[in-house]
């Protein structure tokens, strides 16, 4: 049956049904169709107001015989013909808007439209958008927008993404977003300006070839970049930094294996790691909150910050003295014979041994405070432990230290450390990004921060020095402009501070038993049944302008991801495109 005449019409409100404010149905007519996703526009004129206008999208649809009392009936009326009846399709609308803002019902047996053009832009709110920017395609292959007021700090921040490892590519939707904020300043405005991306490669060597063109990056992905209104392209600014191979000895080189070139290592100086105060990243297992070491820790962090004197001729290197010895503050000394000399975090770690758990067994309590020795005992084994596992990344010399101005993404490679290197690394760069926007105290330049295995940094269960810095960027980061786009395979581990100040949420295919979680309560119930089976490149989107999340596809990228995927072909592998 088709009695809807105007152009965009594919049906009329169910009047067998109760409609609502919150969702209706739709018989659609024979010749049209309507698909998930899709956006449609009711006319309702409601007396003494005119008309009011509902928009809704599409989040199921079914079809039935009309006249069918019995399952054979549907081959009566399907292949023989000797039963009367219809075949009847409609669709279930949640309803996202209404305008003028008079929340009423839309009437049974009104015509529904599709949502096109401004009607469109209109169901999704991008009119009331401070800063739309598109952020992937929806089911009719046009933009999708995202309100930046709620991401860089203005109205709220941060993004968290959440999916099945390997198959939700969080880490692809993250970089996908950060290469269309970098790409489009006149939506970002006054924050484009000096935009830095820090990004941590945790897993493979994935990230070390955004600079790289992709050898199979097509056409048709050229053309969705193109409607994204964004030139295609690999990111133009970044710097790539890994930790030094561990028995490199005086030469330091990137512990890299796919990449060398264009690499750089990074180490921190025994002066840079006592004055940022980097020992406390050494404890960064949630079980060491349970007892006093850290306790200790915070005072022989403090201890080593009084003690430390620079060591004459020997850049980054230090000795440990007390300052009643009379030398002038900030001058570098001559060692005295036999005085250890700190050059890397071996030593640094039997200096403090020496302080902490004497030959006499008895810990001077300058350093310690007055706990027990096996507390004391316990804190000398973790460092220990400590030196021997990322000790290649603090020895004296020059400082090389990752220069996060060098370019607008920086890449820091950390998947060659233990799990302790990588949270000392992440809580070190952490802890110096959000320190330089406390002293400016200013939202801009903006910092944005990706981190993936959220759940490895922030756990739900218990306390470390990184847990509280990941809070506290949760919490405050968005008011001085340092911005967390953190992904995790489920977000019912991670901790749940940092989960409620993501203002925008994302979610790729979830387990069936983690989409039941209450972390997901923001999606409605017939998008959780389709975030087990989305596919690769299909994101569900939650932001505080819409009430109801969207399903978005983004593009293939057009940066390698590896290095068989490097295009080698020409100088300009998009001048084609």
């Amino acid at each position: 049956m088709t009695d809807n005449d105007t152009p965009n019409g594919v049906g009329r409100v169910l009047g067998t049904e109760h409609t609502s404010t919150r969702e209706f149905r739709v018989v659609l007519d024979d010749a049209e169709y309507l698909q998930l996703d899709d956006l449609v526009v009711v006319r309702t004129q409601v007396p003494k107001q005119g008309e009011v206008r509902t928009y809704g999208i599409v989040t199921e649809v079914a079809a039935i015989y009309e006249g069918a009392s019995f399952e054979s009936d549907t081959h009566r009326i399907a292949v023989d013909g000797t039963l009367p009846g219809a075949k009847v399709r409609s669709a279930e609308i949640a309803i996202t808007r209404v305008d003028p803002e008079l929340w009423v019902s839309p009437d049974p047996g009104e015509k529904v439209e599709r949502a096109r053009g401004a009607e469109r832009e209109k169901a999704l709110y991008v009119d009331e958008m401070g800063r739309p920017l598109p952020i992937g395609l929806g089911r009719d292959g046009e933009p999708v927008f995202v309100d930046l007021d709620f991401f860089d700090g203005r109205k709220g921040g941060h993004m968290s993404i959440s999916g099945i490892s390997g198959v939700a590519t969080k880490t692809s939707f993250a970089l996908f977003f950060l290469r269309l904020l970098a790409a489009r300043p006149d939506v970002l405005g006054e924050g484009a300006a000096n935009l830095r991306i820090l990004v941590f490669n945790v897993k493979g060597e994935d990230l070390l070839w955004l600079d790289k063109g992709n050898r199979y990056f097509d056409q048709t992905a050229a053309d969705a970049w193109q409607t994204l209104g964004v030139a295609p392209g690999p990111f133009p600014s970044v710097s790539f930094w890994a930790p030094p191979r561990a028995q490199s000895g005086d030469v330091v080189i990137p512990d890299t294996g796919g990449r060398q070139e264009g690499v750089d290592a990074f180490t921190w100086t025994p002066r840079e790691f006592i004055e940022d105060g980097l020992l406390r990243f050494l404890f960064t297992d949630a079980t060491d909150s349970r007892n006093q070491i850290p306790f200790i820790e915070e005072r022989v962090r403090a201890q080593l910050r009084r003690y430390a004197v620079d060591v004459e001729g020997r850049p980054g290197a230090v000795v440990l003295r007390d300052p009643i010895e009379g030398h002038a503050p900030g001058a570098a000394v001559v060692p005295n014979p036999g005085e250890r000399v700190i050059t890397d975090l071996r030593t640094l770690v039997s200096a403090v041994e020496e302080f902490v758990d004497p030959e006499d067994g008895e810990p001077d309590q300058r350093w310690t405070g007055r706990v027990q020795a096996g507390t004391v005992s316990a804190f000398v084994r973790r460092l220990h432990s400590a030196s021997h596992r990322l000790g290649h990344l603090v020895r004296a010399g020059d400082s090389r230290r990752i220069d996060r101005m060098a370019a607008q993404v920086t890449v820091v490679a950390i998947q060659s450390l233990h799990d302790l290197g990588q949270r000392f690394v992440v809580g070190a760069l952490l802890a110096e990004t959000f320190a330089e926007k406390e002293q400016t105290g200013q939202r801009l330049p903006l910092s944005v921060i990706v981190l993936d295995e959220l759940n490895k940094y922030a756990p739900r269960e218990g306390n470390s020095p990184l847990k509280e810095m990941l809070i506290d960027i949760a919490q405050r980061g968005r008011s001085l402009g340092v911005l967390l786009v953190g992904a995790q395979q489920t977000a019912s581990r991670v901790a749940s501070e940092v989960m409620e100040n993501a203002a925008i949420r994302v979610a790729g295919r979830l387990d069936a038993a983690e989409a039941e979680r209450s972390e997901y309560g923001w999606m409605l119930p017939s998008t959780r049944a389709r975030a087990r089976l989305l596919k690769p490149g299909t994101m569900v989107l939650s932001q505080p302008s819409l009430p109801v999340p969207l399903v978005v596809e983004f593009p293939f990228p057009p940066w390698a991801t590896r290095k068989e995927e490097v295009d080698t072909s020409a100088t300009d592998p998009f001048a084609g495109l």
